[in-house]
């Protein structure tokens, strides 16, 4: 049996059934910087086809992201749930308003040495590092 292969395209249209949109950031042609790309599969003729483009500087865009529209038939096509209008809409809401972050963060904790840690935010991208939380007599030796 041959593999099922995705075809590539240049040209989508608006009403074709989107099948999958990814946005992601990887190195430009020129390796100046990082660009975001936006990939897109449709289907057509029972056939996956994808395109791919490059859509600009990646510290524009939000978080990267997947958008599986389309559930697979066994026979290299399947059934799609939106439009390409419809799923390019979803990214560009993906894009303006990102999700909340659903991950719990503690204040604080104790380890299995009894050291007390505390959280401590640094950074533009809000890194969180737990820090031991030291006592005054500690901090001064």
């Amino acid at each position: 049996m041959a593999k099922l292969v995705e075809l590539a395209t240049s040209e989508l249209w608006s009403h074709e059934p989107c099948y999958y949109l990814s946005e992601m950031n990887r190195m430009g042609p020129d390796s100046k910087g990082l660009r975001r790309y936006q990939a897109i599969t449709v289907i057509r003729s029972d056939r996956k086809v994808r395109m791919e483009r490059d859509i600009g500087d990646a510290r524009l865009f939000g978080e990267q992201f997947q958008l599986i529209c389309g559930v697979p038939d066994g026979k290299g096509g399947g059934e799609s749930l939106y439009t390409v209008e419809e799923a390019m809409r979803l990214a560009q809401d993906m894009n303006l308003k990102p999700p909340p972050k659903t991950e719990v963060k503690p204040e604080t904790g104790t380890k299995s040495s009894g050291t007390t840690w505390k959280r401590k935010t640094s950074g533009r991208e809000g890194k969180v590092h737990l820090v031991p939380s030291l006592k005054r007599s500690e901090r001064n030796g």
